[in-house]
């Protein structure tokens, strides 16, 4: 939730019904009529940190519970009972602070009726830790080095430029490549999975302090860097598991996708078929690993299939990540039974550019026949309405099979792409 806007307003499909939902940026009546409308008649009650809509917003911090504030006041007025568990999208100590002022609730995951525990929850999102435990349970992993002063992030990078032309540099903690960094020594467009990339002409240990410089990092104990040859991906992939008392359940696999200029996922019960038996099983040893060592809930294993290297595990979260908006939704439209059958595939696409209100945007849908329909279970769902009501716009299309959803989405692009150009020549 620190990306942006847009990011934040997506977790409403996590609520589910009479459910109270707790954002750092608001969400408009509009935004969560459709929601309810879609859902069937829900009943969410959201409650916001802020009183503005910022771009970025920070995420929900102890100072957010402080006596007189916003959030403080809104849970005060809430009645007696109302509230019997908290479910938040990463069990930490914020969390744990929020429970506590709502009468200590227990803190559950994926109804769960047992109490999480934030220790092994920081355990399975931290990167560095993730590169301690993987080997040792023979999953591979990229080779590189955790770092913890800026030295170390200089020497480690000095070592990858020697057999590399790109290195990638992970915040260990970070979700959706927001902290990764590439250093290159080729001027590239975009590097996959990264934010932004530095160009330094020498890899010398000058060059290369000036081009850590540049990106900002700062490597210490409590928060280090991990350095890595860069991989080109050939695709990104997600293994989803419930991870419950009893059982280390697959939920499905979810692959990213870079192209167009746009990022997004699609969920399809074919992709669970197409992964080597080898790379599943030893998905399902984190599994394992993460129940034995006490995390409950969401657990995703993040992979990527590297030209020249094959398959290898980047990390593993707490959390589904950005699939959990996906599976969400799809529960909230009754989907997930058939996409495990094969009978539906779902796609996201996220960060859309279209310069109409969300009102606007919901009857031009409706009038080209894009908009879900819910008798046929096909069609496209706006996932968020954007930041300050005009985009960019998130959306969920349900089809058939791949070629289906991928024809609905060749669609809407058309359709965006002449709103661009009308809009040019007005």
């Amino acid at each position: 939730m620190q990306n942006n806007a847009a990011e934040a307003k997506r977790m409403i499909w996590v609520a589910k019904n009479h459910d109270i939902l707790i954002t750092p940026t608001p969400i408009s009546q509009s935004f969560l009529d459709y929601v309810n409308t879609l859902k069937g008649g829900s009943n969410i009650v959201p409650l916001t940190t802020s009183v503005t809509s910022t771009k970025r917003p920070l995420p929900i911090s102890k100072n957010d519970l402080e006596a007189g504030s916003r959030l403080s006041n809104s849970l005060s007025l809430l009645s007696s009972g109302r509230v019997s568990c908290l479910e938040p999208y990463i069990a930490d100590e914020v969390s744990i602070c929020i429970a506590r002022s709502m009468g200590d609730v227990p803190v559950t995951f994926s109804n769960q009726n047992a109490r999480a525990r934030p220790e092994a929850t920081s355990r399975f999102n931290n990167k560095a830790t993730f590169r301690e435990f993987a080997p040792n349970l023979g999953v591979p992993i990229a080779s590189g080095s955790v770092c913890v002063t800026a030295q170390e992030v200089i020497d480690a990078v000095c070592r990858a430029l020697s057999v590399s032309d790109k290195v990638i540099l992970k915040v260990a903690r970070h979700s959706g490549g927001d902290g990764n960094f590439v250093i290159s020594k080729s001027i590239e467009k975009s590097f996959q999975g990264a934010t932004r990339a530095v160009c330094i002409r020498e890899a010398d240990a000058s060059s290369i302090r000036a081009g850590v410089h540049e990106i900002g990092l700062i490597a210490t104990e409590k928060h280090p860097v991990i350095v890595e040859a860069y991989s080109e991906n050939e695709s990104s992939i997600g293994v989803h598991f419930d991870i419950g008392r009893d059982k280390v359940e697959l939920v499905g696999v979810a692959t990213i996708l870079f192209n167009p200029g746009y990022g997004g996922a699609y969920w399809d019960r074919s992709l669970v078929d197409e992964l080597p038996k080898d790379v599943l099983a030893w998905c399902r040893r984190l599994g394992k690993y993460a129940r034995d060592a006490g995390f409950l809930g969401p657990l995703s294993v993040d992979i990527v299939n590297a030209k020249e290297v094959g398959f290898f595990a980047c990390e593993v979260n707490g959390r589904h990540g950005g699939f959990s908006l996906i599976r969400a939704l799809s529960s909230s439209l009754g989907l997930e039974t058939d996409i495990k059958k094969g009978e539906r595939v779902v796609l996201s696409r996220t960060a859309i550019p279209v310069g109409i209100r969300f009102p606007d945007l919901l009857d031009l849908l409706e009038k080209r026949q894009l908009h879900y329909n819910p008798s046929v279970k096909r069609g496209a769902v706006v996932m968020v309405e954007g930041y300050e009501d005009r985009g960019p716009y998130d959306f969920v299309i349900v089809g058939s099979d791949r070629s289906d959803v991928q024809g609905i989405e060749v669609a809407l692009v058309e359709l965006f792409e002449g709103i661009k150009v009308a809009h040019f020549s007005s």
